[in-house]
């Protein structure tokens, strides 16, 4: 089939047909790909399935709302359902490519990620996407000196191993926001506000621990995706002082604080 004229594919309502086409990206293994046509869409080698899927238009860089798009989506959709209880841990990528039938061809258009949902009605929920440009201006955190470590346990600047640190359980027993491992397990008081992570979908999920006692771990979110027999990840958490630093992690070379700060300020004000 050879080239079609503008004209031909903005007057033709019969055989010609374009759309948009959505993919989701929750890892390497686990893409749901959607068309807003009213048929199935082969591209790159995938098929994309019909569904009453569309956006609020993708917009010209400058606009004040250039960077924020938002697609409306059956809520039963399984991208849709990542986010009905706790959102997922990990971003969930989108990639919007405009359909054209005519040429059987596609372009992106808007590339992004799912930064919330919102189920605003029966069986309808609106994901609100950030554009990629939007993380890549977002500002970081500046280095401050401060008594306690400013890093973040087992980042770069902390330089902690967190496999070595890692207690490995299965799940015993779930309630809505609490998990009890099977024992035999070490005291788990090191792990409040640490972390716990399990693998789903190909990627990894990981909650905070509020509390613990006994062998329950109390998740901040809940325990939604977990289930008795997976097995589970703690890791323990760090209150930045030089003594945890040292007695615990043994990475007192790698503490990021400054306990014999002065407790004045050359303009005369208390800081501590």
């Amino acid at each position: 089939r050879g080239a079609m004229t503008i004209a031909t594919v903005e007057t033709t309502i019969q055989s010609i047909q374009s759309g948009r086409l959505y993919q989701f990206d929750r890892s390497a293994a686990v893409v749901w790909r959607y068309t807003s046509a009213d048929r199935k869409i082969t591209h790159l080698a995938q098929p994309w399935q019909p569904q009453p899927i569309s956006d609020n238009g993708v917009r010209m860089t400058g606009e004040a709302s250039a960077d924020t798009l938002e697609i409306v989506v059956p809520a039963s959709l399984p991208v849709a359902q990542l986010f009905r209880a706790t959102p997922p841990s990990e971003e969930v990528f989108v990639t919007i490519y405009d359909y054209d039938a005519g040429e059987q061809d596609a372009d992106v258009c808007w590339v992004g990620s799912v930064s919330a949902a919102r189920f605003d009605g029966p069986g309808q929920a609106t994901l609100s996407c950030d554009s990629l440009s939007t993380s890549m201006r977002r500002e970081g955190l500046r280095l401050s000196y401060e008594r306690s470590c400013p890093h973040s346990v087992y980042d770069g600047q902390c330089g902690v191993d967190k496999a070595q640190h890692a207690l490995v359980c299965t799940v015993a027993a779930l309630t809505g926001t609490g998990v009890t491992l099977a024992a035999p397990i070490p005291p788990l008081g090191p792990y409040q506000y640490g972390a716990c992570e399990w693998a789903a979908d190909g990627t990894t999920e990981m909650r905070g621990i509020d509390t613990v006692s006994g062998t329950t771990v109390q998740l901040i979110g809940g325990t939604y995706g977990l289930a008795v027999g997976m097995t589970v990840t703690l890791y323990p958490s760090c209150d930045g002082l030089r003594s945890t630093c040292n007695d615990f992690f043994g990475n007192l070379l790698n503490h990021g604080g400054f306990p014999h700060m002065p407790g004045d300020s050359i303009f005369g004000k208390r800081l501590w």
